[in-house]
């Protein structure tokens, strides 16, 4: 495969990093993280206009029409910012409703969510369910012309400002049944809807979601009882490698300023970057950084071009969770006492690499999945 980026996704990564290196330098992360909602809707609508919420929406509902390889350029310059936001929840329900929603649904949803009007925050853990949906118990019963949904969520990143949930829910049988799963659009601020703060490590704004028999319409199912199931584990498995792209955005910025501090930093009378110790941390690093870009695309690459995936995104999540949170640290120590100075930027990727390693798979739960998948 071919890793050169197009003339169309070279100025898209432009163009995002010269926004966001404007917009959303190290004092407005710390004004987000510290202000109520953790939430800029001026941002968000500034990152509309460039057409990032509608990056995968079909030009027909307003958006720009392009794939999964142009999401992860995107969000490649997003993890390099360090900004945290319910940009992937959003996108997550816009792949909802591109592969199982109605035409009418799409037609009412998606020009709003293209032009930054809406915000999605897609709801699938549970208490006693991580990354495997076909453990939901969630109830969606029905109910009149409707549906009455019953249940908790868990870490639903920025449910507060969500106008729309995309709940993952059980319409019959129990946790651990293929079928009988579908997902639910339910609107955000609508009656029976509880949130709870959770305190996270990154920073970000995540909830509890506590559903009361929360009413939603009949047509507001995404996905029949026999193609609810798929229909979650591919968007799972897309927002994986997007967030694959995401944390390796990250890790390339921090192998960066912290081959510059080396090259600059002065100690017994040389710069700290000619000693060999710190030349193999280097390398180390680049080499993690390296091994995630090829991971991480050779799954995107698979998922576009429509070929068998699981395994190649659960090999790029594994790897990334580990090499993400092994940069994040060779970074601080080589940055030794600044680089664990909260007034030093590098605390806002070591916090979100460690929080990314704990989304959408662990390296354990990959790694499980990759013995079935093996026979061992």
């Amino acid at each position: 495969m071919d890793f050169t980026l197009s003339e169309e996704q070279e100025m898209l990564k432009k163009s995002a990093r010269d926004f966001l290196k404007k917009k959303c330098d190290k004092k407005v992360l710390r004004e987000l993280e510290e202000s109520d909602t953790g939430f800029s809707r001026r941002l968000w609508e500034a990152m509309a206009t460039l057409g990032w919420m509608g990056i995968i929406v079909p030009e027909e509902y307003g958006g720009v029409g392009l794939g999964l390889l142009d999401l992860a350029v995107l969000f490649e310059e997003y993890g390099r910012a360090a900004l945290n936001g319910p940009m992937l929840g959003t996108v997550m329900g816009t792949m909802a409703l591109l592969e199982g929603g109605g035409k009418g649904l799409q037609q009412e949803l998606l020009p709003s969510v293209a032009s930054g009007k809406q915000i999605f925050a897609f709801a699938m853990e549970e208490p006693e369910v991580a990354h495997d949906p076909k453990g939901v118990s969630t109830r969606a019963a029905v109910a009149g012309e409707g549906w009455s949904i019953h249940g908790t969520k868990l870490f639903v990143p920025y449910a507060h400002v969500a106008d729309f949930l995309f709940v993952v829910a059980r319409t019959s049988g129990r946790g651990g049944d293929e079928e009988g799963v579908a997902t639910f659009v339910v609107e955000g601020k609508t009656e029976g809807v509880r949130l709870a703060a959770l305190k996270t490590i990154a920073g970000d704004r995540q909830f509890q979601v506590s559903l009361e028999g929360v009413g939603t319409g009949a047509d507001r199912r995404v996905g029949t009882e026999q193609e609810g199931l798929p229909l979650v584990r591919s968007v799972m498995e897309r927002a994986t490698a997007v967030q694959c792209a995401e944390m390796l955005g990250g890790a390339q910025y921090e192998l960066e300023i912290t081959a510059e501090y080396c090259r600059e930093r002065v100690q017994f009378d040389r710069p700290i970057g000619t000693f060999q110790a710190v030349q193999h941390r280097l390398a180390d690093m680049y080499m993690d950084v390296l091994g995630a870009r090829l991971t991480t695309y050779q799954a995107l690459w698979r998922l576009t071009e429509g070929m068998p995936a699981a395994r190649e995104v659960g090999i790029a999540k594994a790897f990334t969770n580990r090499a993400a949170r092994r940069v994040a640290f060779s970074a601080q120590q080589l940055h030794a006492g600044m680089g664990y100075d909260l007034d030093h930027e590098l605390h806002y990727y070591y916090r979100r690499a460690k929080a990314m390693e704990l989304t959408r798979g662990t390296v354990a739960s990959h790694l499980r999945g990759l013995h079935a998948a093996l026979s061992l």
